[in-house]
């Protein structure tokens, strides 16, 4: 016990230290109490110390460096002057009651706008604070110490707590509350909301997200009449905008197992889609009537089914599985000339386990990457619908450009179905038929 009390007094005698900062150095002993409790038991036992030995050089230092009323007024006893407190040198007398309590009650009511379950405290520390306090404890051999930021957390965190009722959550808290304690002041940073559910696409002029003026890029212009774009919704817009309502949401962000062209439609189950709605103040509507807004807000163009709460985690997840997932196609296409079932029969054989080597499809090469993708047609059913028309059903990786599979792309996809015909298509309608996305979506 000596040898710990020499030590902080030893800490006292070079460095003014409030309360909280002499404690968080011996934080790690006698758990259950505050940093602010340590270091008014280490200054009271100083204190006492002094007094018992009549060393009035002690309690000049506490009452100077610790900022202790009882020391000063007792120095004051012995020198005739009261000695004036020192400013504490890790947080500048930051950490104190009073100003958490004030902060405390902002941040509450700043809350009272959000609705949470869980929540975290941060804390924004300038690099300046964490090297004098290293420089502490590195003159000192101290090895008992906690980070500053706890302090900060600890105290405005109970008070959230207690104010509220809601529990402090390190993972996934529905809502994260920053302090500058510094600056007094703070910011609060909802979690967001994911909805998962699937998508049915019944246009064949609507894009999946926003699409801009491919002559201006957004910025409007007279060949877009000055909107910016190239269509007037998207699908992304229709199922998001709706939900930034209901959840009083201040974005949102479309996650989707892949993406169809702007003429293509998505029919049979849908295609799995998880919405990001970004700083939420509700966390939690009734899904079924925001399924019925959508739907019939969406004036036919879109249909959403299967609503429910996800998580980063299925997001993640949507994103990365999308190039593997096994989308299935109905291709009607219109040919320059007939098309007999023995010549369909090579298309079928050939395109059985086929790996397709697609270089950047030209439609899209100004906004993609030049490169060869090597993509897998698991399977292709071909039924003649008429004169030179034939319906193709493709089974395939995602990621496959289904219609350059049939034109070939002027040789850039190999092989294709206009390739083994020796037929060129004049007319393709496309529509997705089935998606396989991971099974929790």
């Amino acid at each position: 016990m000596r040898g710990l009390m020499e030590t902080a007094y030893a800490v006292l005698a070079r460095y003014p230290l409030c309360d909280y900062c002499l404690g968080r150095q011996f934080a790690r002993l006698a758990a259950g109490y505050s940093n602010r409790e340590r270091g008014k038991a280490l200054k009271l036992a100083m204190l006492m110390d002094a007094l018992a030995a009549g060393d009035g050089e002690r309690l000049k230092i506490l009452a100077v460096n610790g900022g202790w009323e009882a020391a000063a007024q007792e120095a004051e006893k012995l020198y005739g002057a009261r000695p004036e407190k020192a400013p504490c040198t890790v947080c500048g007398d930051k950490l104190h009651e009073n100003l958490f309590h004030m902060l405390g009650e902002k941040i509450i009511k700043a809350l009272s706008e959000y609705e949470f379950h869980t929540f975290l405290v941060g804390a924004s520390v300038d690099s300046s604070v964490r090297e004098r306090e290293d420089s502490i404890r590195s003159a000192f051999g101290l090895v008992y110490g906690e980070d500053f930021k706890n302090d900060v957390t600890r105290e405005i965190g109970k008070l959230i707590s207690s104010a509220t009722g809601s529990a402090v959550n390190h993972l996934t808290p529905d809502i994260t509350v920053v302090v500058d304690i510094f600056r007094e002041s703070f910011k609060i940073v909802p979690a967001p909301v994911f909805i998962a559910g699937r998508y049915l696409k019944h246009s064949r002029s609507l894009p999946q997200t926003v699409w801009h003026c491919r002559r201006c890029w957004g910025r409007g212009c007279e060949s877009c009449g000055h909107t910016g774009r190239e269509y007037p919704t998207s699908v992304s817009e229709i199922i998001g905008l709706p939900a930034v309502t209901a959840f009083q949401a201040e974005g949102f962000k479309f996650h989707a197992a892949g993406r169809e062209d702007v003429d293509a439609l998505v029919v049979g189950e849908g295609r799995p889609f998880v919405l990001e709605l970004r700083r939420p103040r509700r966390r939690t509507i009734d899904l079924e009537r925001l399924t019925e807004t959508i739907n019939e807000k969406s004036g036919g163009l879109v249909t959403v089914r299967g609503l429910r709460y996800a998580s980063r985690r299925e997001m993640r997840a949507l994103k990365l599985t999308s190039p593997s997932t096994v989308k299935t196609y109905s291709v009607d296409v219109e040919f320059e000339k007939d098309v007999d079932a023995e010549s369909l029969s090579k298309v079928v054989e050939a395109l059985r386990n086929a790996v397709i080597e697609q270089r950047t499809p030209m439609r899209v090469l100004r906004r993609r990457a030049d490169r060869i993708r090597r993509k897998t047609v698991y399977e292709v059913q071909a039924t003649v619908t008429g004169p030179r028309r034939v319906n193709f059903r493709v089974r395939c990786q995602g990621g496959l450009y289904v219609k350059e599979l049939v034109t070939g792309d002027g040789g850039r996809t190999k092989p294709s179905i206009s390739e083994i015909l020796e037929n060129t298509p004049v007319k393709i309608e496309l529509t997705v038929v089935g998606v396989e996305a991971p099974q929790q979506l």
